[in-house]
């Protein structure tokens, strides 16, 4: 299709907060608030440690909140570093049909630029819808052949949406927003070979999105220009990335339905894939009030790419844990919960766990598969030693659109994941910022609660 690229950069630039609906309003205050919850406790984890200790150590201007560090660093460097924290403890959003994370880019983005630009919190909202837009559109349509090449998805598309955001700080016009694209897409990167040890390297795709897609404007602004075709074009993402790509899935509804209300939200600190069986072996073991010790076996059916995806039981690190059904399974049998405290060292290495986790046998089923990509779906089966056996199937996890978490639920998510890094006053207050966010006109008003 011509002119795709450039399609979407008109509606991203004439995309303004008045028009966008209420619905879409509340949203975006409440992916910030949990993305930012997220990258709270993403920065006690390891990953979270490391990237704040290299800002220390080579971030010079005071220009924007490296978050629960209590110190101001390079805008880029801010973007960077909160987007390894966000993505740290897989606690952030996602969009399933994108097959990826669109928080854990486009906030750290709006949050480190927007501080440097001393926007409204207006300003702020509009960004973080554009981003969503722009990571929503673009992913689902070269989904899942991207994804299947072997492209993390977050990564990839992220600069993506990080730029649509950065564009939109910077009040581009469609000429500009074509060229930050552009010049953001010559960045796009990610690959899931993180999967072969459980390395870091995973976290690092979102930060260098966010990077990528503010350095994207920045170059712009100075008068660098970028390819005006780079989602189509023969040399361009989808012939490089995709071995298909569906190009009506980017312009269809725009300005109608927007991305970022298909947006899920995490309550289990793992992989989006594992988590429907996790809600059903949670809602067997409480309503059957089952004995961990008494379990014989965890039978679950799911669909493809969950059960190839998450099948490993070789786990040495909390990567490694949180990629593993079984794993996960059986952490939520034991512990009631499948939490950041289920991914520490005593948990990973635990005897009695990890016996749990070899009793787990899994499979895909065409008739979850039959349901991707509206529904990621599995059907458990517990079988206690007696031979008792007790089912649930779980259509849609908690926290998909059709199956949402209440504000309680998310207050709770966030207040958990900011315990013992700020104060319950700055809790508090942060809360109700975001919660007027509209009102607000600096979003210095807000980052300085962090």
């Amino acid at each position: 299709m011509e002119n795709l690229t450039r399609h979407l950069s008109v509606f991203l630039a004439d995309l303004t907060y008045g028009n966008i609906p209420a619905a879409v309003v509340d949203k975006a205050k409440f992916v910030l608030l949990d993305t930012l919850g997220a990258t709270l406790a993403g920065s006690q984890a390891a990953e979270g440690r490391i990237a704040g200790q290299l800002a220390r150590k080579i971030c010079g201007r005071e220009e924007s909140t490296l978050i629960a560090s209590g110190r101001k660093v390079d805008c880029l460097y801010a973007a960077l570093f909160n987007g390894i924290m966000a993505h740290a403890l897989e606690l952030d959003d996602g969009n399933r049909y994108a097959m990826g994370h669109p928080g854990v880019s486009v906030i750290p983005t709006v949050m480190a630029l927007g501080e440097k630009e001393n926007i409204s919190g207006r300003q702020a909202i509009t960004a973080i819808v554009a981003g969503y837009e722009a990571f929503g559109r673009i992913a689902a349509a070269g989904n899942p052949s991207h994804y299947n090449r072997g492209y993390h998805t977050t990564g990839t598309c992220g600069v993506f949406g990080a730029a649509a955001a950065t564009g939109k700080i910077f009040k581009f016009d469609a000429d500009n927003m074509v060229r930050t694209l552009g010049v953001a897409g010559t960045q796009s990167a990610g690959l899931f070979a993180f999967m072969s040890n459980g390395a870091m390297t995973k976290v690092l795709h979102p930060g260098k999105a966010a990077h990528g897609g503010i350095l994207s404007g920045l170059l712009v602004k100075e008068g660098f220009t970028g390819p005006d075709s780079i989602l189509e074009h023969p040399q361009g993402f989808y012939a490089a990335y995709a071995d298909r790509f569906a190009p009506e899935r980017i312009l269809d509804g725009l300005g109608e339905t927007y991305e970022i209300l298909n947006t899920y939200t995490k309550y289990h600190a793992a992989c989006r894939h594992v988590h429907a069986a996790v809600d059903a072996v949670l809602f067997i073991m409480h309503q059957n009030k089952i004995n961990p010790a008494d379990i014989d076996a965890i039978n679950v059916q799911t669909y493809e790419v969950a059960a190839r995806l998450t099948a490993g039981k070789e786990i040495s690190t909390p990567l490694s844990g949180k990629m593993s059904l079984p794993y996960c399974a059986a952490a939520a049998a034991v512990d009631g919960q499948v939490g950041p405290k289920q991914f520490d060292g005593g948990r990973l290495s635990d005897p009695f766990l990890l016996g749990v986790m070899n009793k787990v046998n899994l499979e895909s089923d065409e008739k979850y598969e039959s349901l991707i990509p509206r529904h990621r779906s599995a059907g458990v089966e517990i079988v206690l030693k007696n031979g008792e056996r007790f089912a649930k199937e779980v259509i849609d996890a908690i926290g998909e659109p059709e199956n949402p978490g209440s504000m309680e639920d998310l207050l709770a998510k966030f207040k958990d994941c900011a315990a013992g890094v700020l104060q319950k006053n700055q809790v508090d207050l942060l809360i109700d910022a975001i919660q007027r966010l509209e009102k607000i006109e600096n979003l210095n008003q807000l980052t300085s609660f962090l």
